[in-house]
């Protein structure tokens, strides 16, 4: 057994141009912190392709491919033959299709048109035998009724903002949820109510770099060795020895973003083998 934590970012978006100006220090700096791979979503067509392409250049990125809801009224019509494409084109490093689901805060695009969207893109996991990492702000219930239609679809709440009942459902339907930094902000008491009804077979973590840093770090742009603090802080709420619980969280993100067979492309093995030290 390690006897140091080794930790799993994911959602973390290092492709955006957020990033462009330290990006190689960025990643240097999540690997040195002990982060063992991070899993990189695209929000459109150009971000999924940057995620795909930073993949392929960095052993422990991973990317997802998929048009986000806040995006989507700006895709072309013929986005998801490119999503395929995608997939296709950087086969060996594509986990997942994602970021993809339902946003209603205000000023996001019709929420029929988010919904067309997000059922699309259900089916191409599907279709590719890829599961989805899903956005649910505001539309969390939506989002799981969504979801329920397509059977044996796996996937991962993102940046989980539902109650402890939500949580209760996603689980039943074979979904992870993961948690961001802002589980450790002060205000956020139903989010952790949400983490303690989530059983630890099913829990993830991540950063959603660049935004949404745990504290100590906010106010900063936010960072995949930022990871840190939230998978400490977590360790704390559930009372639970940190060195656990990263390795239950790694053990379920494998299992997550290695439940398709992608042919001679062992994931399992891709992810052990590209590992940082």
């Amino acid at each position: 057994m390690s006897e140091e934590p080794s930790y799993i970012d994911t959602h973390a978006h290092v492709q955006m141009a957020e990033f462009d100006g330290d990006r190689k220090d960025v990643l240097r700096r999540c690997w040195d912190s002990g982060v063992r791979w991070i899993v990189c979503p695209g929000v459109d067509l150009a971000t999924s392709n940057l995620a795909g392409h930073l993949a392929q250049q960095e052993p422990g990125v991973f990317a997802a491919v998929g048009v986000h809801p806040e995006d989507c009224a700006d895709a072309p019509s013929d986005y998801l033959a490119q999503l395929s494409a995608l997939v296709a084109r950087y086969r060996e490093k594509t986990v997942a299709i994602g970021e993809i689901g339902l946003d209603f805060k205000e000023g996001t695009p019709d929420h029929m048109v988010q919904l067309r969207f997000f059922e699309e893109q259900l089916q191409l996991a599907v279709d590719l035998g890829l599961p989805v990492i899903v956005h649910s702000r505001l539309a969390v219930v939506e989002c799981l009724r969504a979801i329920s239609h397509f059977v044996g679809l796996h996937g991962v709440m993102h940046c989980f903002g539902g109650t402890p009942v939500d949580v209760e459902q996603a689980v039943g339907m074979g979904l992870c949820v993961s948690f961001t930094g802002n589980v450790t902000y002060p205000g956020a008491h139903a989010t952790r109510e949400a983490l303690n009804a989530c059983p630890l077979e099913c829990l993830l973590l991540e950063t959603d770099s660049p935004y949404m840093p745990p504290v100590p770090m906010r106010g900063k742009r936010n960072e995949p060795s930022f990871v840190v603090h939230t998978y400490h802080a977590v360790a704390s709420l559930l009372d639970r020895d940190v060195i656990d619980l990263s390795q239950r969280i790694e053990q379920t993100a494998r299992e997550l973003f290695n439940h398709h067979d992608r042919g001679e492309h062992a994931r399992e093995k891709d992810i052990q083998d590209h590992t940082q030290p």
